[in-house]
């Protein structure tokens, strides 16, 4: 079976854009509140630059293989021709293009400065977030929502930014969330009362997030469709439902996990072994 290099660029694209968002609110309201050592709340930084490098990358090479598909010309010609810049250029998935790429500058620069920077409590990390959420956002210009023109367009592409920020606060921060929960886990020393605290507010942020992503994935959907009819046995509704499943499962986990900590909280005494106990849900971002 081939894999396509345009499908395979906009998943890698996506998925490192989810991170960069959901690392930067990760540390300016998860980590940053925390009484965590300096070498642990750095984790973040590196996570984001190395994210944020990859999205850009890849962000470029969806660029390119969509100019080969529109070109119908391989991947050498394109660039060699000038067709990809005019895809850059002249066209309105360019120029969202564009602005995604000097946001990613902008936020790369904050992140190489910021520790040099004189700041007042969360300043710089909020502005790391307002930067990531952009980036992540305006992935909603490569969409449907696009297209739509007059309100109903502003309300599409304000639901597909609002499903995509909460995607990379909630699925996006469970990367930062393991790489600062599971050295603790796994290491002999007791796990320290902010690995609890984290948790429990991040807890809270998935928690919202699941409700506003299940409101706009709807919004989405009912744009994107007229009805069952053309929602049933259709590809855009096979990968709905699948979501769906994939989403009713991890509900399913985190209700578990939640009731399974409230049973034996009465019975705990210690921080740590709170800690230990909840730790597991942090791959579906509930305890």
């Amino acid at each position: 079976m081939t894999v396509d290099p345009l499908i395979v660029s906009r998943a890698v694209h996506f998925a490192s854009s989810l991170v960069v968002g959901g690392t930067a609110i990760f540390s300016a309201f998860i980590v940053q509140s925390d009484r965590a050592e300096s070498s642990l709340k750095r984790r973040p930084e590196q996570l984001m630059d190395v994210a944020l490098a990859l999205a850009v990358l890849s962000g470029a090479t969806w660029l390119v293989f969509l100019a080969s598909r529109i070109a119908q010309t391989p991947v050498a010609d394109v660039i060699s021709d000038g067709t990809a810049w005019s895809v850059l250029t002249d066209t309105q998935f360019g120029h969202a293009w564009e602005g995604r790429l000097l946001v990613a500058i902008v936020l790369s620069c904050v992140g190489f400065v910021g520790p040099s920077m004189p700041t007042r409590g969360l300043r710089l990390p909020l502005l790391q977030v307002a930067l990531a959420v952009a980036f992540v956002g305006t992935l909603a210009w490569s969409g449907h929502a696009a297209g739509t023109r007059g309100f109903a367009g502003l309300l599409h592409f304000g639901g597909d930014m609002l499903h995509l920020v909460t995607a990379a606060a909630w699925v996006g921060g469970l990367v930062p969330l393991l790489m600062f929960v599971a050295p603790r886990t796994w290491s002999q020393q007791p796990p320290l009362i902010d690995c609890f605290n984290m948790l429990r507010r991040f807890s809270t942020l998935a928690a919202w997030s699941v409700t506003v992503l299940a409101a706009s994935g709807v919004l989405n959907t009912w744009f994107m469709t007229n009805g069952l009819r053309s929602f049933l046995g259709t590809d855009y509704g096979n990968l709905v439902l699948v979501k769906i499943a994939l989403f009713t499962v991890m509900l399913g986990f985190g209700a578990a996990n939640r009731l399974a900590d409230a049973a034996i909280a009465p019975h705990q005494r210690a921080y740590g072994k709170e800690c230990e106990g909840t730790a597991a849900a942090l791959h579906f971002g509930f305890d």
